[in-house]
């Protein structure tokens, strides 16, 4: 009798289990591959906004201006016209043409007379981190443009969730970032007196912080709705400070979700520094989530010993002038 040749039921079964172990163990080291590629577009992305930050700082001696809402851009314009730091650094990121076709005479969401609102609606892969799940554009009632881009990234104004500046309140130590409102002085890199390397100047943020399971964050600029024909507000769609906790999310109706740093890369996020580098930070870095006291800025609070105590190592790095040590954050 010829004897067969071939694979028996449990014989096959067996090598089927195997397989499906392998593919489990190879699986996670796929997605890790694929994630360590999506954080390192990120970080060449920041790389290029620390180098147009720099470029923009050669032209002009100075950082671009971080809201446009009190001074003026061209032609004595005094009212507020909404553009942000991110529209300044558009020439210096290869994306001239765009910028030459807004008419920054008039606010960024004119559309009547300009084409001002339909190209802040323009989505730029310079501005979204691949890990980011947010939409590339998104139309909301409550935005003067619409639709707007979005960002994965914003300016740092400081170490407090104070609100913004105003012409008059508009203290250095509150809003102790590198950018801010043009209500504040436009700080260049002689305003970093801790030092470029020891400061903080974009940092990542994410889609989904806030109660609505979005964030506010736009490319071009923004303004609250308003019946001025000028820019109101919306700083929070252009700004993150170093109060609240990295990839803090909230789940109540609040704002300080939209001022917030944060990624959907495992275990923190990744900051421009004032030299140009970029560092991934820990969300574990030591964070004392210290609110602004006007008697004792840069402690810990406004009760003893509290006020006697620096404020965490996080927001030190939000601050252009703290003139606390830095500790190791890497």
């Amino acid at each position: 009798m010829k004897k067969s040749f071939g694979f028996t039921l449990v014989e096959l079964l067996v090598v089927i289990a195997i397989i499906g172990i392998l593919v489990g163990l190879l699986l996670p080291a796929v997605q890790a591959a694929r994630e360590a590629a999506r954080r390192m577009q990120c970080s060449n992305n920041m790389k290029q906004l620390g180098l147009a930050s720099h470029n923009y700082h050669d032209a002009h001696k100075k950082f671009p201006i971080g809201q446009h809402l009190f001074g003026t851009i061209t032609g004595g314009v005094s009212m507020g016209l909404g553009y942000n730091w991110s529209f300044g650094l558009l020439p210096y990121i290869e994306q001239g043409n765009l910028y030459n076709q807004f008419d920054n005479r008039f606010p960024v969401f004119e559309r009547t007379v300009t084409r001002n609102g339909i190209l802040a609606g323009t989505p730029l892969a310079s501005f979204s981190c691949p890990s980011d799940k947010k939409p590339p554009t998104i139309d909301l009632a409550s935005e003067r443009i619409r639709p707007s881009a979005t960002s994965s990234y914003k300016a740092v104004n400081g170490s407090y969730n104070n609100g913004f500046s105003t012409p008059t309140f508009n203290d250095s130590a509150a809003f102790n970032g590198t950018f801010e409102r043009d209500s504040r002085a436009i700080y260049g890199i002689n305003n970093l007196m801790d030092g470029t390397s020891n400061t903080i100047i974009i940092a990542e943020t994410r889609w989904g912080m806030n109660a609505s399971g979005r964030t506010r964050s736009y490319i071009y600029g923004a303004s609250d709705p308003s019946s001025s024909p000028y820019a109101s507000g919306a700083s929070e769609c252009s700004f993150l400070n170093g109060q609240t906790a990295m990839n803090w999310v909230i789940t109540v109706a609040t704002s300080s979700a939209n001022r917030t740093a944060g990624s959907f890369h495992t275990g923190g996020a990744q900051f421009v520094f004032g030299d140009g580098s970029v560092h991934f930070l820990s969300e574990n870095i030591d964070h004392t989530a210290s609110a602004y006291f006007a008697a004792a800025p840069y402690m810990q609070g406004a009760t003893a010993p509290r006020n006697t105590m620096p404020f965490g190592t996080y927001q030190r790095l939000f601050s252009v002038a703290d003139g606390q040590v830095v500790n190791p954050f890497n």
